[in-house]
């Protein structure tokens, strides 16, 4: 009797259950179209209030954890976002929307992967939602998977209203699988549609580049800075290829901006000393190596550089120490002996100049120039039969080295060997042109010593 009055007590609250039911599903209708009112409005926090009461009368709508996400993405609440996003497709599996927000969410994070799942799913329960495949694409082009990439902007572009950034990124696919003619085009569309796309353009700018088309990549760099003369790239892409060009006045200019704008790094310093360098600044080379040096001490390069600009500005000491200086930084820039031994040359410390010379013979047997410059040196410490030596074993290695016979020539005649010395000075002039240094002299030289002094060169 009791069991069957349990069963009646039951029955009468599910029915008093079931018929609150419908009251409480339209309380929680009426409280979403407030919250989506107040969502409209801006007033983000209450209407995730209100989502939540909602929720709490009709805890099995997938729609209203579907809307109180869209809010929390509103207030970058992403964590909180996808919760609802994962209950709101829990309650209804095939929530497609559910899906692509989720998959928004997870792009948000960086989580490429998880938002290409999710944007995959989306796409393949509601082939309508066409705004996924930019957004797809996009996450394949993060992750470089280039082709996968490209062929999801292809079918945004298909489908989609013309769109600039659509072109711009797979463009960009493009152009990092190398495909540098195809990258240019899509550049080219996204300037159709944005003219003053400064992404594009100097993007566009970068890819001409790799094409060769020089003088057309400097239009669009120059387009570049005239919307934004703050370019940095820009500044710096156009002083490359003026440096090409070899204008190196007008990339000194464009570095100059460089620097101004605070982009005082090694390169910019490097970049305005090689253009000093060819345009004969040497001053100002040494200036612009010796600020790079002051950011980078252990660059070696940075020290034969400026020793070179200081040499041809007659510094020879100061040159010296740098050569030392890139030696001992990289002992395998054995090359630097010869610009050694030149500057003591120079210096007329002729000791030390064939004790640099040796050493690059050491390393190089093979180098006619340094048994030549050694041989000179040898010749103003007047150890001739060492200079003769040494000419004649530059002749050995390079046979029409006049200058060589020429030197050999003159150690000769200071030995009064006027037979040797006669035939150096003919295979000189046979060497040279009529009108080279020193022809005249030699042909007085041999006419008053009686030796044939034409030449006859057939």
């Amino acid at each position: 009797m009791f069991n069957l009055f349990l069963l009646f007590l039951h029955k009468i609250i599910q029915f008093r259950y079931n018929m609150q039911l419908p009251d409480k599903i339209k309380e929680a209708k009426q409280l979403v179209v407030k919250a989506d009112e107040l969502k409209k409005n801006g007033k983000i926090p209450e209407a995730i209030e209100l989502y939540t009461k909602a929720m709490q009368s009709d805890t099995k709508n997938s729609f209203n954890f579907f809307k109180r996400g869209q809010a929390y993405m509103h207030i970058d609440k992403i964590s909180d976002a996808i919760a609802d996003f994962n209950t709101a497709i829990a309650i209804s599996p095939e929530f497609s929307f559910a899906y692509y927000r989720r998959g928004l969410a997870s792009l948000e994070l960086q989580q490429y992967r998880i938002a290409i799942d999710d944007f995959t799913r989306a796409v393949t329960l509601n082939p309508e939602l066409k705004s996924i495949y930019s957004k797809r694409g996009y996450c394949y082009l993060v992750l470089k998977e280039y082709d996968k990439s490209i062929m999801d902007f292809t079918r945004a572009i298909e489908i989609e209203q013309p769109n600039a950034t659509l072109y711009f990124y797979r463009a960009n696919c493009l152009f990092m699988l190398k495909n540098y003619e195809k990258a240019k085009d899509d550049y080219s569309e996204s300037i159709l549609l944005n003219p003053n796309d400064e992404r594009s353009l100097l993007s566009r700018g970068i890819c001409l580049t790799n094409l060769g088309n020089t003088e057309e990549s400097v239009l669009d760099f120059d387009r570049v800075i005239t919307l934004n003369p703050t370019s940095k790239l820009a500044y710096q892409y156009r002083a490359i290829l003026s440096m090409q060009l070899k204008r190196y006045d007008t990339a000194i200019d464009d570095i100059d901006r460089l620097i101004k704008l605070k982009i005082e790094d090694k390169k910019s310093y490097v970049s305005r000393a090689y253009c000093n360098f060819q345009l004969k600044h040497y001053e100002a080379a040494v200036g612009d190596y010796t600020k790079a040096i002051a950011l980078d001490s252990e660059d070696a390069g940075l020290y034969i550089n400026r020793a070179n600009a200081q040499f041809n500005i007659g510094k020879y000491e100061e040159a010296v120490l740098d050569y030392q200086k890139a030696i001992e930084l990289k002992p395998e820039y054995e090359n630097v002996f010869i610009s050694i031994a030149t500057c003591y040359s120079h210096l007329e410390n002729y000791k030390e100049a064939i004790k640099y010379y040796t050493r690059t013979i050491n390393n190089n047997p093979k180098y006619y120039t340094a048994y030549l410059s050694r041989g000179i040196a040898f010749m103003k410490l007047k150890y001739v039969n060492k200079a003769l030596e040494d000419f004649t074993l530059a002749l050995e290695i390079k046979p029409d080295l006049s200058q060589a016979y020429l030197n050999r020539a003159l150690a000769f005649k200071s030995l009064d060997k006027f037979e040797e010395t006669a035939k150096d000075f003919l295979d000189y002039l046979f060497l040279v042109p009529a009108d080279a240094k020193y022809v005249k002299q030699i042909k007085s030289w041999l006419k008053k010593n009686e030796f044939p002094f034409e030449v006859d060169k057939e």
